[in-house]
């Protein structure tokens, strides 16, 4: 965009306080019109914690994106057709909610905590955009996946033999990193995307392609499970570090 400006602040989703630090910065504006919930990270090989003490993938993947989201609705409640879209993977469709052990405490597998945690987050966009119609608050909330983008997501992830199968399927399968956020900006700018749609790639198995509408599993849409998970983040007072503030409307308690 021409004469754009662009400014750098630090944030970060394993920390609340920095959630926080963060969105204080954030409502010196009058409005914010898009949110793109893209930060993350992936099948960590050993179990590690956030600041607050969660799980580091669901912590940092999903109540932090969660969080930051909350403390920005005024401003983008003061927008003129604001969007939120929430980036999911294909790892949701093997995802479910462990609601004995959310925290991955007693049994920790990195691809079961990854995909739970992107399962969490497109329920989470589906749940803010069925707030959003209740209220009325003409924001549109969207998911999308990039797949096989060629980051260093796997480099920083999982390692071992792992990685080095992704470095030689790359080349085959993957496409860049500006490919892979296709979908992405689609969900975030099209005036065909639509609410509560999940975009991804639109070629073979969803791993390359234009974008395209994307499956999403019926777990996604569960919501009876959404509100069980609900009441599991308000028992971890996850409530108490996200709101923190006074939401004009019948949906103030949280975006769940």
């Amino acid at each position: 965009m021409t004469g754009a400006r662009v400014s750098y602040e630090h944030l970060d989703l394993a920390s609340l306080a920095s959630v926080a630090n963060f969105a204080q910065w954030m409502h010196a504006r009058q409005s914010l019109d898009l949110l793109i919930n893209n930060a993350g990270i992936m099948a960590l090989h050993r179990r590690q914690t956030t600041a607050d003490g969660f799980e580091m993938q669901f912590g940092t993947n999903h109540l932090g994106h969660f969080a930051l989201t909350a403390r920005l609705m005024p401003l983008l409640r003061r927008a003129s057709g604001p969007r939120v879209v929430s980036v999911s993977s294909l790892a949701h469709r093997t995802g479910f909610i462990d609601f004995d052990d959310l925290q991955g405490a007693r049994v920790y597998s990195p691809w079961k905590a990854y995909g739970q945690s992107k399962l969490a987050t497109l329920m989470f966009a589906l749940e803010l955009q069925r707030r959003s119609d209740a209220a009325g608050w003409n924001l549109i909330s969207n998911a999308a996946h990039p797949e096989f983008a060629r980051t260093n997501l796997f480099a920083s992830g999982p390692g071992g033999l792992l990685s080095l199968a992704t470095d030689f399927a790359a080349p085959l399968f993957g496409y860049s990193a500006a490919d892979g956020a296709r979908p992405i900006l689609f969900a975030a700018t099209s005036p065909e995307a639509r609410p509560g749609a999940y975009y991804g790639p639109g070629g073979f198995s969803e791993l390359r392609g234009a974008p395209a509408r994307a499956l999403m599993m019926p777990q996604a849409e569960a919501r009876r499970r959404m509100m069980r998970l609900r009441r599991m983040v308000a028992s971890h007072d996850v409530h108490q570090w996200a709101s923190g503030f006074h939401w004009e409307g019948p949906a103030c308690a949280i975006l769940y």
